[in-house]
């Protein structure tokens, strides 16, 4: 389907359901409590998408008339505000298919997420906003087709890692250009810490509470490109570690950093409300500082299963810090675990269910062994050996069909395959590509060095630590294609996009090829 629908002649049936629709919203606009108005446009955040199924969709927008208000309440009263909004299948709104109130409670920032149900599979829709007499953009979003259809090909991006002070989103410039069906974040899309960008001059302190997310978040979403990014398509969401704090690990907070104001699982607890608040999920709001599953499933019809995982909540600490270093005399943990027995059991549970094409592990940090020299990343799967072989024994014994992991959190792009044996590095078992970040940076002073080192491995086809941008992926029924693609610069706010590198999975064999 092309992005906008050919507008036919208004019908009798039409033009009522349009005047009922105005007449609804002036209804609401004005029906704010205590005679409430905003006196300035209040979706300076933008609107979104996200969490596609075959029969709906959710759309999220945060209503914020002063968006960087240090209090982190966007300028906005103490008081619910009814939030009028409609799907249409067409740009103008001339058939709108659903349309109904939402409201926007102070205790959740005054955002909203609306679960559209009732929608036609595989097709694609248009939606906005209405408060206080304001009118949203309006995005783009699609629902995916239903698990017993056959589609012929899925296009999407992968992408993370968005410091908002290294460098500009000349990324999300390129995205909201793409020919996408949905685009899967993969972590990382604020920073909790403090200090002087390099590239955009802003001073910010680190995060210690609530407001201070909430801040944050307004910051980063207050950009244009990353707003043009989510009016393209829906977005799948996951969270790293810098959503929270720099490399925690469950309930424990990141032991080389100083700790901070709040205890930490307060601290947890206001950082997962934040993320609620503006993301397009369907999950239900946190409470206190206890268990909030985000983990979820996505089918694109038989083509592909697509498990979006939490590696950061249910996660043991670090054996030996977590940095890169040597093992130290606890490792491997035993009892160490990277998604928790839940969590586990679950993807284990929707992977042996499976009858998809493709089976999609979206998470966050790298799986296939990377060993550097004598050391590793005790953070990423590396750290969590005994973890990894139990994913890896049972892709095997099950006879998972085309596993396929897609990672962030590096700041470099990667494509390679996962060993069976994962200490001597034979036997590929499944693919992994790994997205570079968006703006985040690898450090300059290693980046050639690391290079030699990973690239070096048997089963790595590439690795690239000086690109920002992202990774884009055409599904197919008998091949997966990857293109790795950099911007010219984030250092200026436009840039130039190109593909550096292009790699082919074919069914039944998860070795990348060079396309």
């Amino acid at each position: 389907m092309s992005r906008r629908d050919l507008r036919a002649p208004l019908s009798r049936r039409e033009f009522l359901q349009l005047v009922a629709t105005s007449a609804a919203v002036v209804t609401a606009g004005s029906a704010c409590p205590g005679g409430v108005a905003l006196p300035d446009w209040p979706f300076t955040l933008g609107v979104a998408s996200g969490d596609p199924l075959a029969d709906r969709v959710v759309i999220w927008t945060r209503l914020a008339p002063d968006p960087l208000a240090l209090d982190g309440l966007g300028g906005m009263p103490d008081v619910t505000v009814p939030v009028w909004w409609e799907v249409a299948h067409d740009e103008a709104f001339r058939s709108i298919v659903r349309s109904g109130v939402a409201i926007a409670h102070p205790s959740l920032a005054h955002s909203v997420h609306v679960d559209v149900n009732g929608l036609e599979p595989d097709r694609w829709y248009f939606y906005r906003f209405h408060a206080a007499g304001h009118v949203s953009p309006v995005g783009r979003m699609r629902t995916f087709p239903r698990p017993d259809q056959a589609p012929a090909l899925a296009r999407f991006v992968t992408a993370s890692c968005q410091h908002f002070a290294s460098g500009y989103y000349t990324a999300h410039a390129a995205i909201a250009e793409e020919d996408l069906d949905f685009v899967a974040f993969l972590g990382d899309y604020i920073y909790e810490s403090g200090g002087t960008g390099p590239v955009r001059s802003h001073v910010i302190g680190r995060v210690e509470n609530l407001a201070g997310y909430r801040h944050r978040y307004a910051l980063y979403k207050s950009d244009a490109n990353l707003q043009a990014a989510h009016l393209l398509c829906p977005w799948i969401i996951t969270w790293d570690d810098h959503e929270v704090a720099n490399n925690y690990a469950g309930d424990f907070f990141d032991e080389n950093a100083t700790p901070p104001q709040l205890p930490f699982l307060e601290l947890r607890a206001a950082a997962y409300q934040a993320w609620y608040e503006h993301q397009p999920v369907r999950v239900l709001p946190p409470k206190g500082s206890g268990d909030f599953r985000i983990y979820r499933g996505f089918d694109y019809g038989d083509l592909a299963r697509i498990l979006v995982l939490d590696t950061r909540q249910y996660r043991s600490d670090q054996d030996c810090g977590d940095v890169i270093g040597p093992d130290c005399a606890t490792f491997p943990n035993p009892n160490g675990t990277m998604l928790g027995a839940a969590q586990e059991a679950w993807v284990f549970d929707r992977l042996d269910a499976s009858q998809a094409l493709w089976n999609v592990l979206a998470q966050q940090v790298v799986f296939s062994p990377t060993p550097i020299g004598a050391l590793r990343n005790f953070d990423q799967w590396d750290g969590y050996p005994l973890a990894r072989q139990r994913i890896v024994d049972f892709l095997v014994d099950a006879a998972i069909r085309n596993p396929v992991i897609l990672t962030g959190d590096i700041h470099s792009a990667g494509a390679g395959w996962l060993p069976r044996d994962t200490t001597g590095l034979t036997g590929p078992l499944a693919s992994e590509f790994v997205a570079t970040g968006i703006s985040s940076t690898f450090p300059e002073a290693l980046a050639q060095l690391a290079k030699d080192i990973i690239e070096a491995l048997p089963h790595v086809s590439f690795f690239d630590p000086f690109g920002r941008g992202y990774c884009r992926h055409e599904l197919a029924r008998d091949r997966w294609r990857t293109d790795f693609r950099v911007v010219s610069t984030t250092t200026q706010p436009v840039a130039t996009v190109s593909t550096a590198a292009s790699f082919v999975v074919e069914d039944g064999n998860p070795v990348p090829q060079p396309a």
